[in-house]
């Protein structure tokens, strides 16, 4: 946190001239149209092609004696990309209301559970957006603490304090780097599963797992899956035996996220066991051999599906070049819009291809300022607000994934730190602006 005072940006600032400018580009953007229905269903066309396609590809790699490595290859990349597609894309702007406008508007345009709060929850998660995540647990975490606390202290995406452990270890920078590859490739499972699913236990305070949370945990540190033997190991060893078994109850209720996705992931290595048992297996290379090859070829999948997710949402908010704050702010204040400039970063932008790639999370700027929107109007938006930061001189980062991934590792093996202040906006910005507007400074302590 700031030892004192800091701000970023010059008194002569005008807060409400930024604002205004902003709430007219989204105005010129306009509403969602028939096109942004056609757009998404395209979309979810193509993820169930790749997905569908890719485990029929995959059964027939595992049967075929020769060449076996590229079907399988072709196979894993094909599933990759669809269940990074169903996240990064459709569940993401869905879950976040962007298509909830357009559903009255537009009643007939898409199918009715593609509407924030009926998307992939309950039995729809079987069929909407099946990952390690429980849809409902990353909406309460994402949508509501990350997207309102931005790289503040309650922000529970926030990597260098997610990363405070790995960044104090006298250990060989390399070893860090090493590490920061591995977690690349089960960061779904082992990082974002329990910390949506403890951010969503927050969210129900009348509940046993809420009301007797340990009085010793930080409620802002990162639980890992891991943990599930540290935790309660540690407070055994502390003779705290209450703790650890609240620590084994809460495992017990996440492992109940996990398994439906466990079960996702091996079910294709059962497949040729039981056409082998039905007497139906069609091919020379043994069931057994084929299931092996199967059961790898998933594996290999998710952690495809993990490294692309990682590289396209880690380090969205994390580098050198971004800031957090030591104070909290109002939503939809100049403040809080002017934090999803300085705290976030976009990539290349504008084609198909290129959007579809980085799952539509290169306009990470715009989507922050204005999460309820659909992926073609983010697409309309994001030169107006690049013009509107450059006119107000305001911080507008874009560049490469693969350079800002690199800036992340940095940040989180203690390479490099997030620049602090107290907030962007000094408070004599404020007051120019309350003898003219009546506006009022939106800061508050974090």
């Amino acid at each position: 946190m700031c030892k004192s005072d800091t701000y970023v940006l010059d008194p002569s600032f005008d807060p409400d001239a930024f604002v205004a400018d902003l709430k007219a580009a989204k105005a010129a953007v306009g509403d969602a149209t028939e096109e942004d229905a056609r757009h998404l269903q395209g979309l979810v066309l193509t993820s169930r092609v790749l997905l569908y396609g890719g485990h029929c590809l995959l059964l027939l790699g595992a049967a075929l004696p020769h060449f076996a490595w590229l079907a399988l290859t072709l196979s894993a990349c094909m599933i990759s990309f669809a269940r990074c597609m169903n996240w990064a894309i459709i569940g993401h702007h869905v879950s976040h209301g962007g298509f909830d406008k357009l559903q009255k508007t537009h009643p007939h345009a898409l199918p009715s559970h593609y509407k924030r709060g009926v998307f992939a929850i309950g039995l729809r998660r079987f069929l909407d957006w099946m990952d390690w995540m429980l849809p409902q647990a990353w909406d309460v975490e994402h949508n509501k603490a990350h997207h309102y606390y931005l790289s503040e202290e309650k922000d529970p995406d926030l990597v260098e304090e997610n990363f405070v452990t790995l960044r104090s270890l006298q250990l060989p920078q390399i070893l860090k780097y090493v590490f920061m590859l591995f977690w690349t490739l089960n960061w779904k499972f082992s990082y974002y599963s329990p910390n949506t699913f403890k951010e969503l236990t927050f969210s129900k305070p009348d509940t046993w797992l809420a009301r007797n949370w340990p009085a010793g945990a930080k409620k802002t540190a990162p639980v890992l899956a891991y943990d599930w033997i540290r935790l309660p190991a540690e407070a055994l060893l502390r003779g705290h035996l209450m703790e650890a078994a609240y620590w084994m109850i809460f495992f017990m209720h996440w492992l109940g996220v996990v398994l439906p996705m466990m079960a996702t992931v091996a079910l294709p290595g059962l497949w040729p066991l039981l056409l082998g048992e039905a007497k139906l297996w069609p091919s020379s290379v043994s069931p057994g051999q084929a299931a092996v090859r199967a059961l790898l070829t998933s594996v290999a999948a998710d952690f495809l599906s993990n490294a692309h997710s990682f590289v396209i949402i880690v380090c969205n908010h994390a580098g050198g070049d971004l800031y957090r704050y030591s104070t909290s702010c109002k939503a939809h204040s100049a403040e809080f819009l002017l934090r999803c400039a300085y705290s976030s970063a976009n990539f290349e932008t504008g084609t198909e291809l290129i959007d579809t790639v980085y799952g539509w999370l290169n306009y990470q700027v715009e989507h922050h300022m204005f999460p309820d929107m659909t992926p073609l109007q983010y697409r309309k938006l994001q030169p107006l607000v690049k013009s509107i930061c450059k006119k107000h001189n305001v911080q507008y980062v874009q560049m490469n994934a693969l350079r800002r991934t690199w800036m992340m590792f940095q940040v989180a093996v203690g390479d490099a730190d997030m620049k602090r202040c107290t907030a962007l906006v000094p408070p004599s910005a404020y007051k120019n602006s309350v003898e003219t507007d009546g506006a009022q400074s939106p800061i508050r302590d974090s």
